[in-house]
């Protein structure tokens, strides 16, 4: 696939009701290719955005953006032509974060491909990777990279596409109110999936009908026509979607869950673990059956499976081809990530966590340990979960004990509560350690495990577990 597509510097002036600062090439003749915010990431010929941070302002890294190759630049009105940049074409604009959403939003006005819009609580990421996977048999696909899922990273993918896609699947992340109904502006996604509601954000949010509310924003900005797929078993977002035809609507789960008010267009009939190697899942899509060798272990990734088979099916793609996609697909680093080391199974689940994913990764771990592995666990701090932080995470220790868990090693402070309901749960108090590092946790439960054992490694991304990850693997 070649790079972003050229676009005229007049077109992103229009786009952004910005106004043109004289530059030495006429407007009507520049052109840019891409777009960027920070200016270490500018490469020859993009629009460089000079927003202003917390703790930095682009505006002072306009020059380095115009050394590196830039295009041209968008600042901020009224701060004039920044320094050492006056041979570039400069636009002004009342906001340049609005600006950067007002151009992708025209950019995908243009497009003539199929959006899919993907947010939720747990598994946005695995579940964009897998739609993303069963797309690809039936045609280009561009997807969101790394994090670029928010008010910036979503306009900047937009803007790095070719245009000549068949899909676009666009992740969007929130913690606060409005922010998805902003994104699903600028994306008009065709089908827009939540796949699921949980308590992430809590601290901000307050409760998990406000979170419903406002993953469930994404809806509301569907195209013309544009279709909603949703868990059969989450009843907080059937009010996102009470305006819609049943017609223009998809949901997906474990064959059972549905209630006689709704009907799962994708089932998950039966979910086999498979070690290191997966799971298989059998689903009924529709009428049809499908087997699914699914490279990732648990039940909740059958379920962002089902997911992406619900998409497959809303964009009229062929099933089987799609489903048998789903066994390549592969995901960015610490996310569900089975590895192998020293007859040991890590299950690298360290980006992210918040209550229920937590849960599942525990009751992940124990399955796939089953009858001849114990499960061990390298646990830190679920952040963003507000006053009742310290009982979450209690709960999180309890619950690992009563499914089974063998020890557990935690770091961090709200950690250390997970280590004392776990003792409160009856784990021996040598088996539930709160520790200082992740490098001393791995060290532990190194010593704890043998072959044949799974250790699972879960934190929120501040707490920098994948440490734990790489001290494992220098010791095992």
């Amino acid at each position: 696939m070649s790079g972003p597509a050229k676009r005229s510097l007049a077109f992103a002036c229009k786009a952004m009701g910005g106004t043109l600062m004289g530059a030495p090439t006429a407007l009507a003749t520049a052109r840019f290719v891409g777009a960027a915010s920070d200016s270490r990431e500018v490469r020859a010929g993009c629009l460089f955005f000079a927003l202003p941070g917390e703790r930095v302002d682009g505006f002072d890294f306009c020059a380095a953006a115009a050394q590196a190759g830039a295009a041209g630049l968008v600042v901020a009105s009224g701060r004039g032509r920044p320094a050492g940049c006056n041979r570039i074409p400069v636009i002004a604009v009342a906001d340049p974060r609005k600006a950067l959403g007002d151009l992708a939003a025209a950019v995908r006005k243009r497009y003539r491909g199929r959006v899919v819009g993907v947010t939720g609580s747990n598994g946005k990421t695995t579940t964009k990777e897998l739609i993303a996977a069963a797309l690809s048999p039936a045609g280009q696909v561009l997807r969101t990279q790394g994090n670029l899922n928010t008010d910036v990273g979503l306009p900047l993918t937009v803007l790095a596409a070719t245009g000549k896609e068949d899909f676009w699947v666009l992740e969007m992340a929130m913690r606060a109110p409005g922010e998805i109904a902003l994104l699903a502006r600028i994306a008009e996604p065709h089908v827009a999936l939540v796949t699921n509601v949980a308590g992430a954000h809590l601290g901000r949010l307050g409760s998990l009908d406000a979170v419903a509310r406002a993953k469930g924003e994404i809806f509301a900005g569907l195209a013309p026509g544009g279709i909603a797929v949703l868990p059969v078993d989450e009843p907080r977002l059937e009010p996102a979607v009470a305006r819609l035809p049943e017609a223009r609507k998809r949901r997906f789960g474990f064959a059972g869950a549905a209630s006689a008010q709704v009907h799962a267009s994708v089932r998950i009939m039966e979910f086999i673990p498979a070690g290191a190697a997966g799971s298989l899942v059998r689903l009924s899509v529709g009428f049809q059956p499908i087997v699914v060798r699914l490279p990732l272990a648990g039940e909740h990734n059958a379920r962002n499976a089902a997911a992406a088979l619900a998409v497959s099916q809303a964009l009229g793609v062929p099933l089987l081809p799609a489903a048998a996609a789903l066994q390549g697909a592969t995901l960015p680093p610490h996310r569900s990530h089975v590895l192998s080391l020293g007859g040991r199974t890590v299950l690298d689940d360290c980006y992210n966590a918040n209550p229920t994913s937590m849960s599942v990764a525990l009751r992940t771990l124990v399955g796939s340990a089953g009858r001849f592995g114990r499960a061990f666990a390298i646990l830190g701090d679920m952040l963003e979960l507000g006053d009742g932080a310290a009982a979450l995470h209690q709960a999180i220790g309890e619950e690992a004990v009563k499914l089974g868990v063998a020890g557990l090693a935690a770091v961090g402070s709200l950690g250390a509560e997970i280590a004392k309901g776990a003792v409160a749960a009856g784990l021996l108090a040598s088996r539930a350690l709160a520790l200082g590092d992740a490098e001393a946790a791995a060290q532990v439960v190194a010593n704890w495990s043998t072959s044949g054992d799974w250790i699972l490694v879960k934190a929120s991304r501040g707490m920098h577990l994948e440490r734990a990850v790489e001290a494992l693997q220098r010791k095992l």
